[in-house]
């Protein structure tokens, strides 16, 4: 009798109905807290940005070159970026410098060009040193040839394009400079968003931790000094 009712057509019905429905509802689960859980972590942590960097020079003497080092920071997100320690770092070439590869394999930049001088005129930079800032309530130590753009935290609203400049002077003999701008995500994660962010890695719905987003956002660009097409060719705009 029993084996008659579970063979009953309207009861397997019933138990296909019943299948499909928690079926959907897990999708739905599912589907908002990715949803919920990408909004979490790119609303209170991350927002998606970009970072473009560029250098023009104003003009000469004889014994120096102003140039103007341009960084834009793009905030392709729906919430205010905060961006913490932005700075630059500068090294470049002399006319006459020999043209040296790296050829230490056990330093990241193995295979690239060596800019050997990292510092600006009168050897200004030059020396690993500690910065007065308001960043998270403690000092900034800069290493040879890096310069803070900005001594605080600061802000890009959603959709903007924000531009932070510094102007200083080169060598004139200085001929090819390479520069980095890196900023750091200020990242001050609630309780609540610590465990959306550990069961989100866990279940593979993101690829990265912590860690990665603590790491510094940087971009890397060569220049020549003088050649007139610094900014021509970036699409960052020229004031």
């Amino acid at each position: 009798m029993a084996y008659d009712d579970a063979m009953n057509p309207i009861v397997i019905k019933n138990w296909i109905e019943i299948v499909q429905g928690l079926v959907t509802l897990a999708a739905t689960l599912i589907g908002g807290f990715w949803a919920w859980s990408r909004f979490v972590v790119e609303r209170g942590l991350i927002p998606p940005s970009q970072m473009d960097l560029a250098l023009r020079t104003i003009g000469c003497s004889e014994s120096a070159t102003i140039v103007e080092i341009a960084v834009q920071i793009q905030n392709k997100g729906s919430s205010a970026l905060i961006v913490s320690d932005l700075r630059i770092r500068l090294r470049y070439l002399n006319e006459k410098d020999e043209i040296r590869i790296i050829d230490e394999p056990a330093k990241a930049a193995f295979g690239r060009v060596n800019f050997p001088h990292a510092y600006v005129l009168n050897n200004i930079g030059m020396e690993e040193r500690v910065a007065n800032t308001r960043i998270r309530s403690h000092n900034s130590r800069l290493g040879r040839g890096e310069f803070l753009l900005v001594p605080h935290d600061t802000f890009v609203q959603p959709g903007v394009g924000q531009l932070y400049t510094f102007a200083t002077a080169l060598p004139r003999t200085s001929s090819y400079v390479l520069a980095r701008a890196s900023f750091r995500y200020e990242v001050h994660p609630s309780k609540i968003q610590l465990g959306v962010l550990k069961i989100s890695r866990k279940i593979g719905m993101i690829q990265y931790s912590l860690d990665h987003v603590r790491e510094p956002h940087s971009i890397e660009r060569t220049f020549k000094i003088g050649d007139g097409r610094e900014l021509a060719d970036s699409p960052m705009p020229s004031s």
